[in-house]
């Protein structure tokens, strides 16, 4: 497994372009269609980070990486026999790629109403964030890019049925941000 982030406040004109270029027709249009210059910095960067892994990887040039979506929106590298997972939050994009399934998310730790957690977390991770208030908010971001992360990775969208506490993760804690891989 290997795992990037870049911020995108260091994706130069030229860097956009190039990665921009590479992009499908549609994800170009989608990307276009964000209203937020940082939005479409962030899906250029994703995407970025996505073809310099699987080239790596799968020694092949970042133009010869073609990249789709499957029916349920799950990016995949055409006829390549790798996974991988990008997230982005804040000024970082991140993309983890594997041999096996993978799922990453990334969220900027922030102020947040912790009353969310009895929304999306069962009874387990609901103890485990509220254990302490001081740690509260943390916990709550390492449950929360957990299940992102897993919901990548499993494509369960019942936020209460993925267990985060029962899964093999990684957590990557970073200039205010964290980054959760699962795989």
């Amino acid at each position: 497994m290997k795992w990037y982030k870049f911020n995108i406040n260091d994706l130069t004109d030229e860097l956009y372009e190039k990665y921009f270029s590479l992009m499908s027709r549609e994800r170009q249009e989608y990307t276009s269609s964000l209203l937020k210059e940082s939005d479409r910095k962030r899906t250029v960067a994703g995407e970025m980070l996505a073809r310099r892994l699987l080239a790596e990887i799968c020694e092949s040039t970042e133009e010869g990486i073609v990249l789709r979506k499957d029916k349920n929106g799950k990016p995949y590298a055409v006829g390549l026999n790798v996974n991988f997972s990008i997230s982005h939050s804040g000024d970082f994009a991140v993309c983890a790629v594997d041999t096996k399934p993978i799922g990453i998310d990334i969220e900027k730790s922030r102020a947040v109403n912790l009353k969310t957690a009895y929304r999306f977390c069962n009874e387990n991770e609901i103890n485990y964030i509220f254990e302490s208030d001081k740690e509260a908010l943390p916990r709550f971001f390492e449950i929360w890019t957990a299940k992102e992360a897993a919901y990548k990775l499993q494509g369960v969208t019942d936020f209460k049925k993925i267990d985060t506490l029962k899964l093999n993760k990684q957590y990557y804690k970073f200039d205010g941000y964290i980054t959760c891989i699962i795989n």
